[in-house]
């Protein structure tokens, strides 16, 4: 594991300092995970990924304190527009709950957990405890019964934006296509080995265990820069490759 980058550090210190002020007791831990901690980090691009796990779901007084603390440190430090950070009820890890919360693209909503077990598995590889005890404390086991129900979620909200939604204010966005490509192939991962595996290490593990046929588009995510065209990436053919897999999970 590599250290935190310098420019990402001054915000995780931070939020570790302001998170105990503004939900009090009710805050179990801090966890950062993803590719803040890993090789693959990008400035250009990457998120800065956090969990949060609370007691109790936040009451409107302290969602509302929290939200105005994050709106204003992203109005000083653009890093905390990039900050995605999940707020879970502990007692509901793993199982869908509307009560918990989201900080993403510098809004802050209860847009629920879906019992994601992904970024647990992402936190267990590679991720580090900024507060609280460890969380193999309070998650529950990742049965492949949860981590199957998770990945077709996934390739729902990916078909949900690509294909299904022609107003999405995603589907045209290149970082987005490119995303999308390199997340059906973590799907890929994840189904065959049952593990977790990084955006790039588990793109070249579908060059190796996939038709040839979706080389390219492959080939093509990995290369497309923050600011370079998605002409490699057309909707019709992430359409089909999320068809694609879509029928690998319930073939």
């Amino acid at each position: 594991m590599q250290s935190i980058p310098d420019a990402v550090s001054p915000v995780l210190a931070e939020l570790t300092h302001a998170l105990p002020n503004l939900l009090g007791a009710n805050l179990v831990g801090l966890y950062v995970y993803g590719s803040v901690l890993d090789s693959e980090f990008t400035p250009a691009r990457s998120d800065v990924d956090c969990i949060a796990v609370t007691e109790r779901a936040l009451d409107e007084a302290t969602f509302g304190r929290l939200n105005a603390w994050l709106t204003d440190a992203a109005r000083e430090e653009p890093w905390f527009t990039r900050l995605q950070l999940h707020l879970l009820v502990k007692q509901s890890v793993l199982v869908e709950d509307r009560r918990a919360c989201l900080w993403q693209f510098g809004v802050l909503k209860r847009s629920g957990s879906d019992g994601n077990p992904i970024i647990w598995m992402d936190f267990f590889q590679r991720g580090r405890t900024l507060q609280g005890p460890g969380p193999e404390s309070f998650v529950p086991e990742i049965t492949a019964e949860i981590l199957h129900r998770a990945l077709v979620r996934e390739v729902g909200y990916l078909r949900e934006e690509i294909v299904a939604q022609p107003n999405s204010d995603w589907r045209d966005v290149t970082s987005y296509r490119r995303y999308a490509v390199l997340t059906l192939c973590r799907i890929l991962y994840s189904l065959r080995t049952g593990e977790f595996a990084s955006k790039q290490r588990a793109a070249s593990w579908a060059m190796d265990n996939t038709p040839t046929e979706w080389h390219d588009l492959i080939q093509q995510a990995l290369a497309v820069g923050e600011t370079g065209g998605s002409e490699g990436l057309p909707l019709s053919r992430i359409g089909v490759f999320i068809d694609y897999v879509h029928a690998q999970l319930d073939p």
